[in-house]
């Protein structure tokens, strides 16, 4: 997986900049795993994963993540209270033309990625 740790200035930190197909996981690192104890437990879940075959489930805000011995997945879920009727509108009257959908956007990457994301993530944290 490409990413890239870059210093943010408009929101004056840093992020986690990734490809559109792992958005979700740059986000997810960026937006919940910034404390050593996040760190620290999601590097464990990993290791769980990969020496002892097991998953792990988390909730951060919008994000559902699980790490699995396949790698981690991390769906983050739309609002779509608001976005809906502006969709919709984009569309002008053809409703049935468009479906809105609550399941956001889903990223998928290996276990030994995440792991050197969230090692690299730490360091520039520190």
């Amino acid at each position: 997986m490409d990413y890239e740790i870059a210093f943010d200035q408009e929101e004056n930190n840093y992020r986690i900049y990734t490809g559109y197909e792992f958005a979700a996981i740059g986000e997810w690192v960026t937006e919940c795993v910034r404390d050593l104890e996040n760190i620290q437990r999601v590097l464990a879940a990993a290791r769980l994963a990969e020496s002892e075959k097991e998953g792990t489930s988390f909730v951060h805000g919008p994000f559902d993540v699980v790490i699995s011995e396949e790698g981690v997945c991390v769906s983050r879920k739309v609002d779509m209270a608001s976005a809906e009727e502006e969709i919709k509108a984009m569309f002008d009257s053809q409703d049935s033309f468009y479906q809105t959908s609550t399941e956001g956007i889903q990223a998928e990457c290996g276990l030994e990625d995440l792991i050197n994301m969230i090692e690299n993530w730490h360091e520039v944290l520190q």
